[in-house]
C-alpha cells in the first residue's frame, strides 16, 4: 500500500506543493451563486447548495493544475446536515478529479473518542464483527496535540493501518500563537509538539525517508519555520498563512527539502476570492480567475526551489 508521504512526493513532482483551501465564507461568495441559490428568503439548504456549487466550480477549475485541497469544515458544519451533505459531495468531486484531499478540522480528544475520530475519518468502524470504511475517504486530517500524545497514538495507529496522512498543530499562523505556543522556556511548546510527532514518525515509518506525519507551520512565523526546517528534515509540513493572512511567500525559500519538497502550502482566500478583484462583480467568473491565480501562485513556488 502506498503511503500519504509517496503520494504527495509523487503530486509535488507533478503539480509543485500548492494546496488550495476551500474555505468558502459566505460573505464572500459569488453573487450570482447566492442569487440562484437563495434568491429570496435565506435557508440552510440554499447556503449549502451555494456553497457546493461555489467549492465544485472551483475543484473544476483547478483539475491538472493543482494537486491538493484542504477543506476547511467550519464552513460546512454551521450549515447543519446540509452543509454536512455538501462537504461530502464535495469530497467526494475532489476525489474524482484526482486531488489529494486534507480535512481542516483540527479533531481531538482522549480514549475511546479519540480512537472514534481516528476510525471515522481515517481508517474504518466495526461492530459486531463487520466493517465499515470511513465514510469520509479523505486523505489526510488535521489535529490538535493539546492532551498529549495518548490522544495522538489513535490518529497516527488509524492513519498508518490505512495509508492516510496526518498534520498536528505546532507553529500556527494566527497572531496570537506566541501566548501558548512560546511558552516552555528552553524548548517551547511549538517545538514540543514536533518532537512529539517526529518521535512517533520514527517509530511507525522507521525505514521510511519521510513521514505521513507533518506539522502545521505558518509562514507567518517564518524564523520558526527556517527552524523547525532544519531540526526536523523527515517531517511533512503543511504552511498557511500566505495571502490573506499576511505571510510572505519569500519566507518558504527555507521550508522545502532538495527537490522542493517537504511542504504543502495552502493559500485559501486570496485564490477562492480573486474575482472580487480581478473578475466581474456578479462572480460569474469566479472560477476561471480563481485559476489564473493559483497558477500564479504555482509559478512563484516553483522559482524558489532550485
Amino acid at each position: 500500500m502506498e503511503s500519504f508521504a509517496e503520494r504527495v512526493t509523487e503530486r509535488v513532482e507533478r503539480f509543485g506543493p500548492l494546496v488550495v483551501g476551500l474555505d468558502p465564507h459566505f460573505d464572500l461568495l459569488p453573487p450570482v451563486l447566492l442569487e440562484r441559490f437563495v434568491p429570496e428568503e435565506m435557508t440552510f439548504e440554499g447556503l449549502a447548495e451555494a456553497v457546493l456549487a461555489f467549492g465544485i466550480g472551483i475543484l473544476e477549475a483547478l483539475a491538472g493544475e493543482v494537486g491538493f485541497v484542504k477543506i476547511q469544515m467550519a464552513f460546512y458544519e454551521a450549515l447543519g446536515i446540509p452543509g454536512m451533505v455538501a462537504l461530502s459531495r464535495t469530497i467526494r468531486r475532489a476525489k474524482e478529479l484526482g486531488f489529494l484531499t486534507i480535512l481542516d478540522g483540527k479533531r481531538n480528544d482522549i480514549a475511546s473518542s479519540a480512537v472514534c475520530y481516528a476510525r471515522g475519518y481515517l481508517s474504518e468502524i466495526t461492530a459486531g464483527g463487520k466493517s465499515l470504511r470511513s465514510f469520509w475517504d479523505i486523505d489526510a486530517l488535521t489535529v490538535n496535540p493539546y492532551l498529549g500524545e495518548d490522544s495522538l497514538l489513535p490518529f497516527f495507529e488509524e492513519a498508518q493501518k490505512s495509508g492516510k496522512g496526518v498534520f498536528v498543530l505546532a507553529r500556527t499562523s494566527n497572531p496570537s500563537a506566541p501566548f501558548i505556543q512560546d511558552e516552555g522556556g528552553r524548548v517551547r511548546v511549538f517545538e514540543k509538539v514536533a518532537l512529539l510527532v517526529e518521535d512517533c514518525a520514527r517509530r511507525f515509518f522507521a525505514g521510511s525517508p519521510m513521514s505521513s506525519f507533518g506539522i502545521v507551520v505558518g509562514a507567518t512565523y517564518p524564523e520558526d519555520l527556517r527552524y523547525l526546517r532544519g531540526r526536523f528534515p523527515r517531517l511533512l509540513f503543511l504552511i498557511p498563512g500566505i495571502g490573506a493572512q499576511g505571510g510572505a511567500v519569500e519566507a518558504l525559500r527555507f521550508a522545502f527539502l532538495p527537490g522542493g519538497l517537504g511542504a504543502l502550502v495552502n493559500v485559501s482566500r486570496d485564490i477562492l476570492f480573486a474575482y472580487r478583484k480581478w473578475g466581474r462583480e456578479s462572480g460569474e467568473d469566479f472560477a476561471e480567475r480563481a485559476r489564473e491565480k493559483a497558477l500564479r501562485y504555482q509559478e512563484t513556488l516553483r522559482s524558489l526551489v532550485p
